[in-house]
């Protein structure tokens, strides 16, 4: 009867634990304050980007746990060349004796290892106070920490890294479970290959994230003026007039490579307003509206809101003092591991699961989702 029921919980393909993993989520307090990665992290802010948008599409995978990818699969995710994300961070070129940080006996000199150890330095610095209402209270953030942790799977022999596995600040998961837009990004990598990619993908987060607004208030249409939406896709043009034509372009190719509807025209401003720009851009996503795959599934705030308040208040009432060497967060060790207190765990996200979609988690299907992937990876 067990295998039966084991075999049941394979066909199954999970009811629906795994069916919208392309739609992904982001942090409010990171999409509402772009710029703010720029001046965080210059010239690696393209990477850092790329980053928050990539470990947050696997997050619904790799749920509380250390995040494991390779570089292939980064450079997959966000249309990035290997052979540039490997090549020595132009910083170690311009300072030959500048001290190149070591962490596990692994030397960040590369362009992306560079970036990732600075991405557990330093936080994303936001230029004004960011605020988060919550049901008790409003929260000033003033920045933004990424990573908690990282820890490399290295070949020996060459001493280049195979596997990275990094664990994500507690603000950026509170920020998946309770403040987030959701976001399509299977355009993401196409839109941002060559030259200015990185200002295209900035915008096109601020269309993903209009389109989340719009959407969750019951609307459809939004306007932005041309300077505005031109600054975020970091258009170098030669004259103000060629703005707007090189904002074309990139919207149209937006609709061509972005794998999201919408439409959008250019209008006129008030003229009674002399301060105004000339030029905005109406963006119209009354063509989302009825497509079910770029809505998350009714359920999905509810059911990941739950397991992570009755994960952690199982752990605190039974682990609470439990200290482990060289461990930055025990409760996410004790997530990670499957063997630990696993029959609760199960009942946990059984609970959940029900409570959510109001269809019934097997505890077989449970055991199997802490084992193979929900919590690790």
């Amino acid at each position: 009867m067990e295998e039966k029921e084991i075999a049941q919980a394979n066909v199954s393909s999970d009811i629906s634990l795994k069916n919208d993993f392309f739609l992904s989520r982001i942090d409010r307090s990171v999409a509402d304050n772009l710029h703010d990665i720029r001046k965080s992290f210059g010239e690696d802010a393209g990477i850092v980007k790329d980053f928050i948008v990539f470990i947050s599409k696997n997050l619904k995978k790799d749920l509380f746990g250390y995040t494991k990818f390779t570089l292939k699969d980064f450079c997959k995710e966000s249309g990035r060349n290997r052979q540039d994300l490997a090549r020595k961070h132009p910083y170690f070129i311009a300072n030959p004796k500048a001290v190149v940080p070591e962490y596990f006996g692994h030397e960040f000199v590369s362009v992306f290892d560079y970036a990732l150890f600075n991405m557990l330095q330093k936080n994303i610095i936001f230029a004004k106070s960011y605020a988060v209402n919550t049901k008790n209270e409003v929260i000033q953030l003033k920045n933004f920490p990424i990573l908690k942790d990282i820890k490399l799977n290295l070949n020996r022999q060459s001493n280049t890294i195979k596997i990275y596995e990094i664990r994500i600040s507690d603000e950026w998961l509170d920020g998946f479970i309770s403040r987030y837009y959701t976001i399509e990004t299977n355009g993401y990598p196409k839109i941002g290959k060559g030259r200015g990619g990185d200002g295209r993908k900035s915008l096109y987060l601020i269309l993903q994230r209009t389109r989340h607004q719009l959407l969750s208030q019951k609307e459809t249409t939004a306007r932005f003026s041309v300077d505005y939406l031109a600054d975020l896709a970091e258009l170098e043009v030669e004259q103000n007039r060629f703005r707007k034509k090189s904002l074309k372009r990139i919207l149209d190719f937006f609709q061509e490579k972005g794998d999201f509807p919408f439409s959008y025209r250019f209008v006129k401003g008030d003229p009674s307003k002399p301060y105004q720009e000339e030029y905005w851009v109406e963006l119209d996503f009354s063509s989302s509206v009825n497509i079910p795959s770029l809505t998350e599934r009714r359920g999905d705030h509810l059911f990941f809101n739950s397991l992570i308040i009755e994960l952690r208040s199982i752990f605190n009432s039974k682990h609470s003092k439990v200290a482990i060497k060289d461990e930055t967060d025990v409760f996410q060790r004790w997530l990670t591991n499957a063997d630990a207190d696993t029959d609760i765990k199960i009942d946990i996200l059984v609970s959940a699961y029900y409570k959510a979609y109001n269809q019934q988690l097997t505890k077989i299907q449970a055991k199997q989702y802490i084992r193979d992937g929900f919590f690790s990876r």
